[in-house]
């Protein structure tokens, strides 16, 4: 058994990490315009595997998908070969989350619990499939694009639920250190989506100055352009700071899982902040926006975690006690 929940925390684990690299590739998609790369779904102009050149499409392909705006622009390998990592990256993610559903349903005798988070993962993740076949058939509508990012957030919860509960007793937290665990987390987390949501109205208006820029290579004085959601966002970001630095303070009172917590959350507060001040002050770099939202969402994460950790660990604890002890009463060797 021990062996399965192993497995399972990995797998887990392994498909947050896929959730983080998708969020990269989606961001990636809306920084170079790519979000029309693939003008159809599940096909790629109708194909499985898309064209290399324009010389492997049909001759009227402009007219074709002229409603997705190709009868004002060529078709471009670079950014339909974007869109289309984007769509393998969420495949790999489907079976990905089926297998850990799989493996959950194997261990639900230990926590019964396990099997409800991992089919909620897997339930979302297929939604968000569907979702991202509503993205392409409204043309990048601006809320199916921000609800289709955001449900990813979801789902990282969902896993990480999963991983605390597989995760083994070292890491549960000792009762005297609840107070550097818990009082700023919910206040930090929620901050946290409040300002990924703005960042996302700020990445909106951003697309709506690239589309009438002349040159999308040239973003001197976009930022001018973006308005006042921009100032909006930076006031957030400067609560989001405040708030993660005190919490931050906390953990380091704690023991060593917590002081260890806090280094990571002060390194990527700093490296969200050197990100942002550098898209502000560089004229929004396309290679840096995916990653300034990658960190939000490794944030989010961290959070999650911590918010869930001790009570979660403790709730495992209590149901592998009773494992065992079912076992013990029908004479059946129970793996410690």
């Amino acid at each position: 058994m021990n062996r399965r929940l192993k497995q399972l925390r990995l797998m887990a684990i392994v498909t947050v990490l896929a959730v983080l690299f998708l969020i990269w590739v989606g961001s990636m998609v809306r920084a170079t315009g790519a979000g029309m790369g693939c003008p159809d779904w599940p096909t790629c102009f109708g194909q499985v595997i898309p064209p290399m050149s324009e010389a492997d499409l049909p001759a009227d392909y402009r007219q074709q998908y002229a409603r997705y705006g190709y009868d004002e622009m060529r078709f471009d390998p670079v950014r339909t070969w974007t869109e289309y990592l984007n769509r393998l990256t969420g495949t790999l993610i489907g079976f990905l989350s089926l297998m850990t559903l799989l493996l959950a349903v194997m261990v639900r005798r230990t926590d019964r619990w396990l099997p409800a988070l991992a089919g909620g993962a897997f339930v979302l993740v297929g939604f968000n499939g569907w979702l991202g076949a509503v993205v392409i058939e409204t043309n990048l509508h601006a809320a199916v694009v921000t609800t289709h990012m955001m449900l990813s957030f979801g789902v990282i919860l969902l896993l990480l639920g999963v991983v605390i509960r597989t995760l083994p007793s070292s890491w549960r937290i000792d009762p005297s250190e609840r107070g550097q665990w818990s009082p700023a987390l919910p206040v930090a987390l929620l901050l946290t989506l409040i300002q990924t949501g703005l960042g996302a109205q700020v990445r909106e208006q951003v697309d709506q100055v690239a589309a009438t820029a002349a040159d999308f290579h040239d973003r001197s004085g976009w930022v001018e352009q973006i308005g006042a959601i921009l100032s909006v966002h930076m006031v957030v970001a400067a609560l989001v700071v405040l708030v993660n630095l005190w919490l931050a303070w906390r953990l380091s009172r704690g023991g060593r899982l917590a002081r260890r917590m806090a280094m990571l959350l002060v390194g990527l507060l700093a490296v969200q902040v050197a990100l942002g001040g550098a898209l502000v002050g560089l004229d929004l770099p396309i290679a840096l926006q995916p990653l300034h939202l990658v960190g939000a969402a490794t944030l989010f994460s961290l959070q999650a975690f911590l918010l869930m950790l001790r009570p979660a660990l403790v709730a495992q604890s209590a149901s592998t006690v009773r494992y065992r002890e079912e076992g013990a009463m029908s004479g059946k060797s129970v793996p410690r």
